[in-house]
């Protein structure tokens, strides 16, 4: 049975991709070696082997067998071929008009894949509200910047991009309304933009993507875009890496035809490495962080969810509920929005393992199991390999476990996720699940047609998604907390895995190998507690199985508050701000020690008062010593205790008002410090902490780079206002070259607007010559056509510099520029320019 354009569907479709699977399993055989193993001519077998020819039930038997399948897949090729001539008279091929088979297989492929993700993409639809990103810059942590669109700047940053995000910041939901908007519009007849294909990573196969449809242009003078979302969870850091390099190689090996974007939680330094080392024809890789809702997008994404008189009483109890921080995360605002919807009078969890607790619940009761296509229904198909061949007792059971209530659903994913993690990340569900006693097979039946049907149950049950033959959970953060469900039953397991975890956080303090976060000073062989994780454990898995035990984990974590230093300290910071539950007593211990660390003792007030300078006018001897003290008057740390308090409600004010006067304290806080402490203020909502960075970039005595370090954080975090910092120092001409490296800076961050400047630059008489012909450069570098064009005039200019006249030819003929030999010869023959000058354009077309 096929389509009007020969395309294969149903048994028909089963039988071609089974053959397909066989083929390339072993090893993609030459045709003539196959059609003398199977006895079949070779032009029958392309045909059979393409989907355009069935062949008859022994013939696709005989070519199963010729491919080493095993005797219940031959049955399987045979079976297929069977029931597809059955259901050829009910449909047969049309006609193909004009088009050339070749041209019509690709189209009606295209068409089918488009097809494809706009029904699953309707099937799936949510509200959704659009995010922002920021980039990235030397690794550093992402700051937040105004309105820069996460759908246009991630997806037209070039060949390669880098998505960052939180868990359940709402990375994969970018990628899939990126799908879904770029194949509408293909699909209306709009083939501007790149293609997507969505690839989780968990699934990555180069083979996947080297089929007929992906292995070309969609279309003429397009490209794909292959999308890999998820790879952080790939657990093990060597196959993660593995994965990205592959992916990486891949695609710069197709720069015409494919480019790429990754969704992932974090880089690890090697796997920025891997990125910053890929060939990209001279691109750099872009990475961008997605930042959380604002209050608006809160209330805007609630207004999608629910009814007009219902968003109020969410709002509300949000803030009743001290939520409103942490359902700045996509992912929970959604949750919240679902739980209020179904029933408003139901008052919010208080932590995030409270709301993760209902709507696992809540998602599994609502999602629908079923598919668009008869044969994934498990149970339920009449052809002779349903459920009902191997008995009454097989057909109800694969029945009742579609049907499985919800929390027996729940009972059985937490001991799935409690197999996987005693036994390695790298066990799939579904064989977790083939080891469970209400899940394991029954009887004699096939394990593989056993796993087929447990995927056909489970691949829709709200929190789990197939990928390819197996079975993997739709998000990490699910996972994640049916861990801590496992762990923690009974509680005083629960209380074991809090300890062995948080065991692995403390290093023993040694001088050639000091505690991360602690000075190579004192405390020697002691072992001090660091936020540094072990092991790949992650704060969300921390927060979940801290939510789990609640009062009973008091004890553990009041050692973090008391420990040496105050890391933990701020790791309970963390917590409270990713909506974790802390104890009374543990947060109020938590507290005291923050504010007391941000208190500028005696001796840190003795060295901040000393004027060094004066110092060394009485008695430069001494002048050692006092550099000595007053150095050890700096300490960050109390900077880190300013941001740690931001995360508790009742010293909000306190931590505030400390960063403020640290990042005004240059003797008790470094360049660095200051900066930070700036940016939290203005990230706790406080605008002021841009005028104080402001204050520290326009300091004198800084170096240059230092302040343009400076004012790029400052368009970080709003974008506007870095400009204008920037254009004051263009206008005032500051600092010798400063105020062009200023101008450079304006081009990085805004081209458009950064190109108008430097035209004007060009144009301007009052400028340095030599600054005239870098920004000429500058257009002429971003296909300006008046940059060429000024080298050109520059190049003639014979009241310019003779060196300067010589740069802009050679510029012009490394640019291909036509008239660059004739101006070369216009200059060569000048009667005053010097011998070097003319050994340089005489060298000009050996080295260009």
């Amino acid at each position: 049975m096929t389509t009007s354009s020969g395309r294969p569907v149903g048994y028909h479709r089963e039988l071609t991709d089974l053959l397909a699977t066989l083929y390339a399993t072993a090893g993609k055989p030459s045709l003539r070696a196959l059609s003398e193993e199977a006895k079949v001519s070779t032009g029958h077998l392309s045909g059979i082997l393409n989907g355009s020819t069935l062949p008859s039930p022994e013939t696709a038997r005989a070519i199963a067998w010729a491919l080493g399948a095993t005797a219940p897949v031959q049955q399987k090729a045979y079976d297929y071929a069977d029931g597809a001539r059955q259901d050829r008279s009910a449909t047969r091929m049309r006609g193909r008009g004009s088009r050339t088979a070749r041209e019509e297989e690709h189209h009606l492929t295209l068409e089918e894949y488009l097809a494809d993700v706009l029904r699953h993409e309707e099937e799936t639809s949510e509200p959704y509200v659009a995010q922002s990103v920021v980039n990235w810059h030397d690794g550093r942590p992402a700051e937040r910047a105004t309105a820069q669109p996460a759908n246009t700047a991630v997806f037209s940053a070039g060949p390669l991009a880098v998505v960052l995000g939180e868990p359940g910041g709402g990375k994969s939901e970018l990628l899939r309304r990126h799908r879904l908007e770029v194949c509408r519009q293909w699909h209306s007849g709009d083939c501007s933009a790149a293609l997507p294909v969505l690839v989780p990573a968990t699934s990555f196969s180069e083979t996947a993507l080297e089929v007929p449809l992906f292995a070309r242009p969609p279309a003429r003078g397009r490209q794909w875009l292959v999308l890999l979302d998820s790879l952080d969870e790939i657990t093990d850091a060597q196959a993660r890496r593995k994965v990205l390099r592959r992916t990486v190689r891949w695609v710069v090996q197709r720069p015409k035809t494919h480019r790429l974007v990754v969704a992932t939680r974090h880089l690890s330094e090697q796997e920025r490495g891997d990125l910053e080392g890929a060939d990209l024809e001279g691109a750099a890789p872009v990475c961008f962080e997605l930042l959380r809702f604002e209050a608006g997008d809160v209330r805007e994404l609630a207004a999608a969810w629910l009814a007009p008189d219902q968003v109020d009483g969410l709002v509300r109890a949000i803030e009743e509920a001290g939520l409103a921080d942490l359902v700045k995360l996509p992912m929970i605002g959604a949750i919240l929005c679902q739980l209020y919807r179904a029933d408003p009078d139901r008052p919010l969890g208080n932590t995030r393992g409270d709301i993760y607790d209902a709507f696992v619940i809540q998602l599994m009761a609502t999602t629908p199991r079923t598919e668009t296509l008869p044969e994934h229904h498990a149970g339920e198909r009449d052809d002779m390999w349903s459920a009902a061949r191997f008995g009454t007792e097989v057909a109800e059971h694969i029945g009742a476990l579609c049907k499985l209530p919800p929390p027996d659903l729940r009972t059985l994913l937490t001991r799935v996720v409690a197999r996987r993690r005693k036994s390695g990340p790298v066990r799939s569900v579904v064989d977790a699940l083939m080891e469970e006693p209400l899940t394991r097979p029954l009887g004699s039946v096939p394990r593989r047609w056993w796993r087929g049907q447990l995927v056909a149950c489970f691949r829709r049950c709200g929190v789990l998604e197939q990928q390819g033959e197996e079975l993997e959970f739709a998000h990490r953060t699910y996972e994640e907390f049916l861990a801590a469900c496992a762990a923690c039953d009974p509680p005083e397991r629960g209380l074991e895995e809090l300890r062995r975890v948080l065991g692995g956080h403390r290093r023993m303090h040694l001088p050639g190998r000091p505690a991360p976060g602690f000075r190579a000073v004192g405390a020697w062989g002691r072992r001090l507690w660091s936020a540094a994780a072990d092991d790949g454990q992650n704060m969300s898995y921390l927060g979940f199985l801290i939510d789990r035990l609640t009062d009973a984990a008091e004890a553990d974590l009041g050692k973090l508050a008391s420990a040496a230093g105050i890391s933990g300290c701020t790791f309970l910071a963390a917590q409270k701000r990713l909506g974790t539950y802390l104890p009374a007593r543990v947060q109020t211990r938590a507290v005291e020690k923050l504010k007391r660390h941000i208190k500028v003792g005696g001796q840190a007030r003795f060295g901040a008062s000393i004027d060094v300078e004066a110092v060394n006018q009485l008695d430069p001897g001494s002048a050692p010593m006092a550099e000595a003290l007053a150095a050890m008057a700096i300490d960050d740390s109390r900077v880190d205790a300013g941001v740690a308090l931001l995360a508790f409600a009742e010293t909000r004010a306190d931590g505030l008002a400390a960063l403020r006067d640290l990042a005004r304290s240059p003797r008790l806080t470094s360049l660095q410090g200051r900066v930070a402490a700036a940016t939290a203020i203005f990230r706790a909502g406080d605008d002021s902490g841009l005028d104080l960075i402001v204050d520290l970039a326009c300091d004198p005595e800084l170096d240059p780079d230092v302040r343009l370090g400076i004012a790029w954080r400052l368009t970080d975090l709003r974008r506007q206002c870095g400009l204008d910092l920037l254009d004051s120092w263009i206008d005032a001409r500051a600092g010798g070259l400063f105020w062009f490296h200023a101008a450079l800076m304006v081009v990085e961050i805004d081209e458009a607007y950064g190109i108008e400047r430097m035209k004007s630059l060009t144009d301007d008489p009052t400028c340095p010559a030599r600054t005239r012909v870098n920004a000429a450069i500058v257009l002429a570098l971003h296909k300006d056509p008046q940059g060429t064009e000024d080298l050109l005039r520059f190049a003639r200019d014979r009241e310019l510099e003779e060196s300067l006249r010589v740069a802009a030819v050679h510029f012009l003929a490394k640019a291909g520029h036509p008239s660059a030999p004739a101006v070369r010869d216009e200059l060569a023959r000048e009667p005053h320019l010097t011998p070097r000058s003319r050994k340089d354009l005489r060298r000009l077309p050996a080295a260009e």
